[in-house]
C-alpha cells in the first residue's frame, strides 16, 4: 500500500481497478526517460495517478497525469524530474552524492526493467489532524500544528518518553521535537532541496512537500528493492514554485 498526501488529508494507493486508470509498473510512458537522456541511467515507472480523481489529495499545475518515476540503480539515490507536457518531462540527477556506486549495480540479481503492469485504486483513509494518535502518527508529514495546545504539550510528552525509553536524551526544545516525531520516515524528515537548477528552491533545503510515500512491497509480490530490500521507502516530494518532483529513498 502506498499514500498519498495533501491538504490535511491522506489516500491510500492498492491493487485494485478504478474508473480513473491508475496503475503500478510497466515500461516508462514518456518522452525523456531513456537511458540516453537520463545520463545512461535506467528509470523505472512505479505509480501512475490521474489526477482527476477527487481521491487524489493534491494536484499539478496543468497536469493530468503524475507518474512516479525512480532510479534502483545505485549509481544514484535521488531523482528529480520537471513535467514538460503529459507527453514529456526532463530529469536531474545529483552529481555530488559520495554515497552512490561507480559501476551499474541493482538491488538484486536479474533485476527486473519494468514491474508487472497492474491496476491501482485510490481511496481516502482516515486521518484527523486534531485527533492525537493520527497527528503523532503521520507528525512528519504534516505535524502537529493542528492539535490543541494541551495534546501538542501531550504528543511532545508521548514522544519523549518513548526516546528516554530507548536509553536517549528526549527532546528539549521545538525544533528538537520537530526532528524527533517524523513519523512515518524510517530516518527522520526529508531535508532535500529542489533538483532543478534554474529554481529558486535549488538552493533552500526544507523547501519541498511530501506528495507520496511508497514501501517496498507497494503491490503484493512486488520487491522494489529486492529480496533484501524489505525495509527500504520511497518518498516522493514535491517543489511547490516549479513542480519538479524528487523521489528519494530511505531504510527502516
Amino acid at each position: 500500500m502506498s499514500f498519498l498526501f495533501g491538504d490535511w488529508k491522506v489516500a491510500c494507493a492498492v491493487a485494485g481497478r478504478s474508473r480513473f486508470g491508475h496503475t503500478f509498473g510497466g515500461p516508462p510512458d514518456r518522452a525523456g526517460t531513456s537511458r540516453a537522456e537520463c545520463h545512461d541511467l535506467h528509470i523505472h515507472l512505479l505509480h501512475r495517478f490521474d489526477l482527476n480523481d477527487p481521491a487524489v489529495p493534491f494536484s499539478v499545475p496543468g497536469a493530468r497525469w503524475l507518474p512516479i518515476y525512480y532510479c534502483f540503480d545505485f549509481r544514484a539515490n535521488d531523482l528529480g524530474y520537471r513535467f514538460l507536457s503529459d507527453d514529456a518531462l526532463t530529469t536531474f540527477i545529483p552529481t555530488d552524492d559520495p554515497n552512490v556506486t561507480t559501476e551499474e549495480e541493482w538491488p538484486d540479481d536479474n533485476f527486473p526493467m519494468a514491474f508487472p503492469r497492474s491496476d491501482i485504486v485510490i481511496s481516502p483513509h482516515p486521518y484527523d489532524p486534531t485527533d492525537l494518535n493520527n497527528a503523532c502518527n503521520w507528525a512528519g508529514v504534516f505535524g502537529i500544528d493542528k492539535l490543541s495546545p494541551r495534546r501538542q504539550t501531550a504528543a511532545k510528552r508521548r514522544e519523549a518518553e518513548w526516546i528516554e525509553s530507548l536509553g536517549f536524551h528526549p527532546p528539549e526544545t521545538d525544533d528538537d521535537f520537530r526532528e524527533a516525531m517524523c513519523r512515518p520516515f524510517s530516518q527522520g524528515r526529508p531535508n532535500g532541496a529542489c533538483l532543478n537548477p534554474d529554481c529558486e528552491n535549488a538552493s533552500r533545503t526544507g523547501s519541498l512537500t511530501t506528495v507520496a510515500l511508497i514501501p517496498a512491497e507497494p503491490v503484493p509480490g512486488v520487491h522494489t528493492f529486492g529480496r533484501w530490500g524489505g525495509g527500504v521507502q520511497l518518498i516522493v516530494q514535491k517543489c511547490p514554485l516549479c513542480h519538479t518532483v524528487r523521489v528519494s529513498n530511505q531504510s527502516g
